[in-house]
């Protein structure tokens, strides 16, 4: 690759285009770098990047590279020992971290670019030299207040100074005499220090040093005496201040050296990351697609379009002369057996277009560029990429044109490193015809026979005639209107081409005379061949006719095979409706179904659940009106005179005996001693219930059977009541121990005989003497199985909860 080659192919406007899509300075110094690759494997890589670029646009979509500072004269200076970076530098340190990191991490995330996030992956996170420098430098670029404490003390002592000093510098502005001695009734300052405006005719009136006069010599400058010393101060203060700010930027520059060398990977990486996106922003306005790197020598480019001539190109460039319009794509193929292909056509129909389309793409692929063609193109990696086109006539080499493309084609078969690619532009031309062209078939013959991939243009009918008859050599022409005999600009390959130099002169306004006159000219060979090439152009023109016609047809047919196609899709789109529709129909008849029998099964539970309820309340009521009859059982025989007689004949010598009548002394009822236990346990009925008590609590009041009747008796003689049973809370708040305890052994009892299973007792927090005292009054108690301090919603440790035996 040369210079002159990208020049005559234009590249460097699609690489300045290329770096102006760059956001950084670092991005767009790569790019300005870019040279194709000669390596196919490096090739295949940059363009594998370029892919992976256009999909991080989609997701996580273009990062702002355009934010990032640029590091390249900050990170060198940090480095030296012992300097300090300015404020502002420091913050755009910062600004880099923070917008590094970010970018970083977004990439990193990213699906689809495993590369580039993988590479994204690598930026350091240097968030904590980035807080350090927010939370030290303010966004006006000042050292804060509190960077330091020994900052904030000397900035509160500077501010206590000043206060006192304008207190001083107040009394004199505010004097009787300061009318008459001062210019101004202000407060300024001269060389560091704070001064007043004193008329120079009053000069000597006010003690004081004199730091020199106006520019009018109407007014001094004067320090009062009582300010010296506070201006003394305020100096000395403000040089500590500055030397406390020094060492602060000093130790935060000292951070940045630490890290230089990953700040700078990072720059290197956000470089890259940057330059790749540049290439895929690229890409996407020229709506191009990754080429094919291939390893033979074979070129197929479909749809191929010149980047300059794209509209959104040449805006972007600023070249609105080149905006009419979208080019027209060519389909270019040659390499294989056949290396070398030979252009005709008309002037003006896109032969030189074609050229240097051809040359552009194949330098973008080795830049790692994606091309302006269609999917799959294929490209092979060049050593060499020569272009001779246009007028390169140097008056200052004294060289004409015709001189100047010989000196370019000797350059290249001096310069050939195979595989090369050979683009030449009107071969052999400039000269004399009869030896032009034969010179043009020996050139090509020359680079085909090198192995070099040749592609040329030509008016020369010897060229075209070699091109027909030489194995390895095909052709192409571009072709017109032949009834108007404007340009399509449109390749055919395979075919050669007229040039139409008397048709375009006549289309063009040269007199018909001088047209008719050089028609006569021609020779009868040539005239007979002009003749039949027309013959051959209008049958060609024929037949493109009838393939327009019959594509005509075919995109009629096909259209129509579509609209049926529709049709079908919309019949089918139709019954699948209705069939959703009885399906939803169907579901919504089901779970009304289902509704109605969950409903059902509902009021079944529901049922039941009354059913249980009333039952368990007719066995409450059952238990409640067994307790009831007890204790009016107990209450009958206690006020009874026969049970009277019966204490009073208490024989407390008598030992316990089944059958024998005893009363239980903690309780006070009389039972009827059913059982002795081994554990020195009894059991009793007492009003047709059965309870268990230790047999040391039982005194004898009669010998079995002389009160079981009379007992019985009054178990029944009253009806039984709802309402005597026991509570299931007992509250001792503001009573004392003494007190207490006797109402929570008759509760116990209560509980006991009414089957409560659980009995809350509510002594309140206090001192704890009442809590400590019930829970020894449980320990052993025969009704209590377990106890315990209330829990959240119980009352806490104001409560305990007292478990009851069965």
């Amino acid at each position: 690759m040369n210079g002159n080659t990208f020049r005559t192919l234009e590249f460097d406007s699609v690489r300045a285009l290329l770096v102006s899509l760059a956001g950084s300075a670092p991005g767009r110094a790569r790019l300005e770098r870019l040279q194709p690759a000669t390596d196919p494997a490096t090739v295949r890589d940059a363009l594998a990047l370029t892919s992976e670029a256009a999909v991080l646009l989609d997701a996580p979509g273009r990062q702002p590279y355009h934010d990032l500072p640029d590091l390249g004269e900050i990170l060198p200076q940090a480095r030296a020992a012992g300097a300090h970076l300015d404020p502002q530098a420091l913050r755009q340190v910062a600004s880099f971290i923070e917008g590094a990191t970010e970018i970083g991490r977004r990439v990193a995330r990213a699906s689809g670019a495993p590369r580039l996030s993988r590479r994204a992956s690598e930026v350091r996170d240097l968030g904590d030299v980035a807080a350090a420098i927010r939370r030290a430098i303010l966004p006006t670029g000042e050292v804060a207040d509190d960077a330091s404490p020994r900052l904030a003390e000397l900035r509160r002592a500077l501010a206590r100074l000043r206060v006192q000093l304008h207190s001083v510098m107040e009394g004199y502005l505010r004097g009787k005499d300061a009318e008459r001695l001062l210019q101004d009734r202000i407060v300024t300052t001269r060389n560091d220090r704070y001064v007043l405006l004193l008329r120079a005719d009053q000069r000597g009136q006010l003690p004081g040093v004199i730091h020199g006069a106006s520019s009018s010599g109407q007014s001094l400058f004067l320090e009062p005496l009582p300010a010296v010393e506070l201006n003394n101060d305020i100096v000395a203060l403000a040089d500590r201040e500055q030397q406390e700010v020094v060492r602060i930027l000093t130790e935060l520059t000292g951070r940045i050296g630490a890290r230089a060398g990953e700040l700078e990977q990072a720059v290197a990486i956000l470089a890259e990351l940057d330059a790749a996106q540049a290439r895929a922003l690229l890409a996407r306005l020229m709506r191009a697609t990754c080429p094919e790197v291939t390893a033979a020598p074979e070129i197929e480019l479909y749809d191929a379009r010149h980047p300059l001539l794209m509209p959104g190109v040449c805006e972007a460039l600023a070249m609105p002369e080149r905006t009419r319009g979208e080019p027209v794509p060519v389909t270019l193929r040659l390499g294989g057996s056949q290396p070398v292909l030979i252009v005709s056509g008309p002037n003006t129909g896109g032969k030189t277009v074609a050229l240097k389309t051809l040359g552009l793409l194949a330098l973008m692929a080795q830049c790692g560029l994606h091309v302006p063609a269609g999917p799959g193109s294929r490209l092979p990696v060049f050593r060499r990429i020569f272009a001779d086109i246009g007028d390169d006539q140097s008056i200052a080499a004294n060289l004409s044109t015709f001189s100047a493309h010989l000196a370019a084609i000797g350059e290249m078969t001096r310069d050939l490193a195979l595989p090369a690619l050979v683009l030449l532009d009107e071969v052999g031309g400039g000269t004399d015809p009869r030896e032009g062209g034969p010179l043009g078939v020996a050139i090509v013959e020359h680079f085909r026979k090198a192995g070099a991939m040749a592609v040329a243009t030509t008016h020369d009918g010897l060229l075209k005639a070699w091109a027909q008859s030489t194995p390895g050599v095909s052709c192409a022409s571009f072709g017109y209107d032949p009834e108007t005999y404007a340009p399509t600009y449109r390749l055919t390959l395979g075919e050669p081409g007229r040039s139409l130099a008397l048709e375009m002169a006549e289309r063009l306004g040269l007199p018909l005379a001088v047209v008719q006159d050089a028609r006569a000219r021609l020779s009868d060979s040539e005239a007979q061949a002009e003749v039949l090439l027309r013959k051959l152009d209008q049958e060609r023109a024929r037949q493109e006719r009838e393939r327009a016609a019959l594509e005509d047809e075919r995109r009629a047919l096909a259209e129509a095979l579509e609209r049926q196609r529709e049709e079908s899709r919309e019949i089918l789109a139709q019954k699948r409706r209705e069939s959703e529709a009885f399906l939803k129909d169907l579901r919504r008849r089901g779970e009304e179904a289902a509704r109605q029998a969950a409903l059902a099964v509902q009021e079944a539970v529901r049922r039941v659940e009354a059913s249980q309820k009333a039952a368990a309340r007719a066995g409450d009521q059952a238990r409640t009106e067994a307790v009831a009859a007890i204790r009016r059982a107990q209450e009958e025989i206690l006020h009874d005179p026969a049970l009277g007689q019966a204490r009073e004949a208490e024989q407390p010598s008598l030992p316990v005996a089944v059958g024998a009548r005893a009363r239980v002394q903690s309780l006070g009822i009389v039972g009827e001693v059913l059982s002795l236990g081994a554990h020195g346990e009894a059991e009793l009925a007492v009003g047709g219930k059965r309870m268990r008590v230790p047999q040391a609590e039982l005194t004898v009041v009669g010998a079995p059977g002389r009160v079981a009747a009379r007992a019985s008796h009054l178990t029944l003689a009253r009806p039984a009541r709802s309402d005597m049973a026991a509570p299931a809370e007992l509250r001792l708040i503001g009573l004392r121990v003494d007190e207490a305890l006797p109402l929570l052994d008759k509760a116990l009892d209560d509980a006991s005989l009414s089957e409560r299973r659980e009995l809350r007792v509510v002594h309140g927090f206090g001192e704890g003497k009442l809590r400590r005292a019930v829970a020894d009054f449980l320990k052993g108690h025969p009704h209590v199985a377990a106890w315990r301090l209330g829990g959240a919603g119980e009352g806490g440790a104001g409560a305990t909860i007292v478990e009851l035996r069965d």
